[in-house]
C-alpha cells in the first residue's frame, strides 16, 4: 500500500514580528490580492479574516482552474490550516504554525502534507512545487508583516 502513503512538504521562517502581527496578517484574506505571491493567489471576493468553515478558492502556480480550499483550523496565534483535493485521490493538507520566539519576533513553519492514491505517483513533482509555494508565501506573509508592524498606532 506504498501508494496510499503520505508525505510533507515544509518550510520555516523567522519573523521579526510579534506572533499576532503574524498571525493577524495571515488570516486577512481581504489583503491576499495584495501580498500573497503569484504561485498562490486567492480568486473571487475576500472573506474578511478566515474562519473554520471558510470556502476559499485559489489558483495555485498559475493554473487557469480555481481549485477549492476549506479552512479547518483557526488556532489564534497558533495555527492556521486549510485543506482542498479530491479525497481519496490526492488531498493536500496545509497548516501555518506560529511559534513565539521572545516578544519581538515567531517562527511561522508551513507544513503541507499530501496524501492519496495519485500523491505518491506526483511526489517527484509535488513536494517540490508545495515546498516553493510554501517558501514563497513565508517570504511574502514576512514583509506584509514587517509592514504592518512599521505602521505607527493612534497610541504611538
Amino acid at each position: 500500500m506504498w501508494w496510499l502513503m503520505s508525505y510533507v512538504a515544509r518550510a520555516s521562517r523567522l519573523v521579526p514580528v510579534s506572533v499576532d502581527v503574524a498571525f493577524d496578517t495571515l488570516v486577512d484574506h481581504n489583503s491576499w490580492p495584495r501580498w500573497m505571491p503569484a504561485s498562490f493567489r486567492s480568486v473571487g471576493k475576500g472573506q474578511g479574516k478566515l474562519t473554520v468553515g471558510a470556502q476559499l478558492k485559489v489558483k495555485v502556480l498559475g493554473s487557469p482552474f480555481p481549485s477549492p480550499i476549506r479552512v479547518e483550523v483557526v488556532d489564534r496565534a497558533r495555527e492556521v490550516t486549510w485543506g482542498g483535493g479530491i479525497p481519496g485521490l490526492v488531498k493536500g493538507r496545509h497548516r501555518f504554525l506560529f511559534e513565539p520566539k521572545g516578544d519581538s519576533s515567531v517562527e511561522v513553519s508551513s507544513v503541507e502534507t499530501w496524501s492519496g492514491a495519485l500523491a505518491a505517483l506526483l511526489r517527484p513533482v509535488l513536494q517540490p512545487l508545495a515546498e516553493r509555494v510554501g517558501r514563497e508565501q513565508l517570504d511574502a506573509l514576512e514583509r506584509e508583516a514587517l509592514g504592518r508592524s512599521a505602521v505607527p498606532t493612534a497610541s504611538s
